[in-house]
This record gives structure tokens, C-alpha cells and sequence, in this order.
């Protein structure tokens, strides 16, 4: 597919790769692992690679270039999608256009120790209709960076290792090329007009092309969320069958698949999933000591004078199961079966009363099964 992307500039766009070219050299700044840092070329080319990709980026392009004569080209590579790839664009005294691809199954948080291997990219090409200086240029990328963790934060991207708020995946890449018209812009920082439209570009194009790319949507099942949390619904079933009290006409397997229902209903029910989700905010802003009157080691600590997280608990279960629900939640925060053992407050008071409440009705539909 071809399309105009700014005048005499236009894109190819394939499974193989995107291909961007200028009727007229480009001054390009980008972290490309092919050709980056601060280049002169009328060409900017965005590779798919292997998932399992492990050669040297430069001998791979120059032996794809070569049919091309596209050896001076400007190169990012991916192992996502291309023809998912979404172009953005906005108009003001500057006309910005941004070209994402992205794939958010190597999503990391700036800073993970052990970011995990895994297929995903989010390269990010920015085109400006205007001539801009080195330090507007850099500028830019600033601004862009800014725009793309503004953009996964709000669909709630997770670390695949860490399991925190993900600033991006461990391979991304930027670039930013200028088309060369008029006069030098300087500035590209958020008190200027072009920064925030290379803001919104780039916010819209990330947030279209991981919501494209993994089928990631912003109100996704509680059951999604709580597995990028590293929380299964088997952790869920083998924790509460670690408290299982047997029944005499209900073998454990049966009672487990009467459990495995009521959970699914009970996880539907939108009033439940905000109840744990405010309970995952609250854990992550008493992680950060964000929590009004009490500081981060000492949440670390889970101290006694908190009990907001036990009440958030309570509430959960009297909601699924009224009292019933109550009586089963005290037994499981007494004794912190299965998964909760290892989850912070807050979290384990949520995810156990959400337990205990499909447990409790587990039980009522036994008890009424054996009345009649």
C-alpha cells in the first residue's frame, strides 16, 4: 500500500517493510540500529524481522538492501506486525505526521532488572514539514517518549517482568526526520506548538497501534488485568481449593468446576472489578509512598494501624455474598492460602475476598442442592 505522507514524501507500506521516501535528502536523528545518530537520506526503512531474529541488524539490511539500492537508508527493525503499523497527523503552522508500529508482548518499565526476550518493538517514526536545528530535533524525541508512555499508560500496559506500568518494550526505537522547508525551528518542548503536536501524533499513533497490534482494549476483562499482574485464574481455583471444606454428594472436581462458574460470574460483574482495581492503584501508590500519612517502607511493612486495605476486603466480599461472604473472607486472611502468601497489601485482602465471596456462593449452591 502507498500513501502521501507529507508533500514529496510518501510510504510503502507491506508485510516485508515500510519504506518512507523523500523526493528531497532528510535531515534524520534516530536511534535506528541501522544507520542512527544524525544522517542525510532521502530514505527511512522499517524492517520485519524473525521473532527469533539473533543476526548482526547491519548484515541483515545490507543483504535485504542491496535489490534496492537502499544501502543509505535510515533502518529500524521489528518482529511486529507491519501491515498493523498507524499513521497520525496533525496541522498547525507544522505539519507533523507519526508512523508507529508496535507490539507490546516485550513491554518493560524503565529500569527492570531482567527484562524478558520476547517479540515487540514500538518504533516510532516522526516526520516534520519544516527545518528543524539538531537541538529541536533531540527535542522532539524528548517530547515523543513522553507521548508514547502517556499513550501505554493509559491502556494500562504492564512489564512482563516486572509487572509494573511499562515505559515502553526493551527494543524500541525513535526517529525523527525534518522535510527541510522554511525557516529553522529550535524548540520542540510542550510549551510549543509543535511539541504538542508531535504529542498528540505520536499519543494517538502508540495508543492505535497496540490497541491494533495485541488486541489490547482499555476496559479489557478484570481476568486480563490480573494476569498481566502475574495472577492466573488457576492461582485463583488452587487457592481456594486449598481451603476446600468437602461436601458429601460433591467430589472435589465437581466442586471446583461449581467454583470455576461462580468465579467467571463474579468477575464480570463490573462493580467487583473496580472494587480490585482500586485495590492494585492503592498497593501501587503506597509503593511509591503516595499515600497520604504513611511513607514507602513503612507500607512495605503492611502495619497494623492500616486497615483500609481489610476494609476494601470486606466490602468486596459482603458485595459478592453478603455475611456469607464476610465469614469466608476472615478465614482466608487468616490463614493467606495459595497466591495471597505472596501478594502485597491491599492485593491480598482484594483477591482473597474475591475468592472467598465465589467460594461462599460455591457452598450455598451445594447446601441448597442437598435440601432438595
Amino acid at each position: 500500500m502507498r500513501r502521501t505522507l507529507l508533500d514529496g514524501i510518501g510510504a510503502t507500506m507491506d508485510h516485508e517493510a515500510i519504506v518512507v521516501e523523500s523526493i528531497r535528502p532528510m535531515k534524520i536523528l534516530s536511534s535506528a540500529p541501522v544507520n542512527g545518530g544524525l544522517r542525510i537520506s532521502s530514505r527511512i526503512v522499517n524492517l520485519k524481522v524473525d521473532k527469533n531474529f539473533s543476526e548482526d541488524p547491519e548484515t541483515h539490511f545490507r543483504s535485504w538492501a542491496k535489490s534496492f539500492g537502499s544501502e543509505d537508508a535510515v533502518c529500524l527493525m521489528t518482529a511486529a506486525d507491519l501491515t498493523k503499523g498507524v499513521v497520525a497527523e496533525r496541522s498547525g503552522e507544522v505539519h507533523v505526521v507519526a508512523l508507529v508500529t508496535a507490539g507490546v508482548s516485550n513491554a518493560t518499565s524503565v529500569g527492570d532488572k531482567f527484562p524478558l526476550e520476547a517479540i515487540g518493538t514500538i518504533n516510532t517514526i516522526i516526520l516534520i514539514d519544516r527545518d528543524l536545528t539538531e537541538g529541536c530535533m533531540a527535542n522532539i524525541i524528548m517530547s515523543a517518549t513522553e507521548a508514547k508512555c502517556k499513550a501505554l499508560s493509559s491502556l494500562d500496559v504492564r512489564s512482563t517482568s516486572s509487572r509494573e506500568s511499562a515505559t515502553g518494550t526493551s527494543s524500541d526505537a525513535v526517529l525523527v526526520a525534518s522535510a527541510g522547508n522554511g525557516e529553522s525551528l529550535r524548540y520542540a518542548g510542550s510549551a510549543t506548538e509543535l511539541g504538542r503536536l508531535v504529542g498528540e501524533c505520536v499519543e494517538e499513533a502508540v495508543r492505535k497501534a497496540v490497541m491494533k497490534h495485541d488486541g489490547l482494549i482499555p476496559h479489557r476483562p478484570l481476568l486480563s488485568r490480573l494476569s498481566e499482574r502475574g495472577i492466573t485464574f488457576d492461582d485463583l481455583v488452587e487457592t481456594a481449593m486449598e481451603m476446600y471444606v468437602p461436601h458429601p454428594k460433591f467430589t472435589r472436581e465437581k466442586a471446583k468446576k461449581v467454583f470455576e462458574r461462580h468465579l467467571s460470574e463474579i468477575m464480570s460483574d463490573v462493580n467487583i472489578s473496580a472494587l480490585v482495581m482500586a485495590a492494585f492503584r492503592m498497593n501501587e501508590d503506597g509503593e511509591r509512598g503516595l499515600l497520604p500519612g504513611i511513607d514507602e517502607m513503612s507500607f512495605e511493612g503492611d502495619p497494623v494501624y492500616l486497615v483500609a486495605d481489610e476494609i476494601l476486603g470486606i466490602s468486596i466480599a459482603l458485595q459478592i455474598a453478603g455475611y456469607y461472604g464476610l465469614f469466608e473472607f476472615y478465614r482466608f486472611d487468616r490463614k493467606k492460602p495459595g497466591i495471597l502468601k505472596r501478594l502485597p497489601p491491599f492485593v491480598d485482602d482484594a483477591i482473597g475476598a474475591l475468592i472467598a465471596g465465589a467460594c461462599s456462593r460455591m457452598y450455598s449452591e451445594m447446601i441448597a442442592g442437598k435440601r432438595r
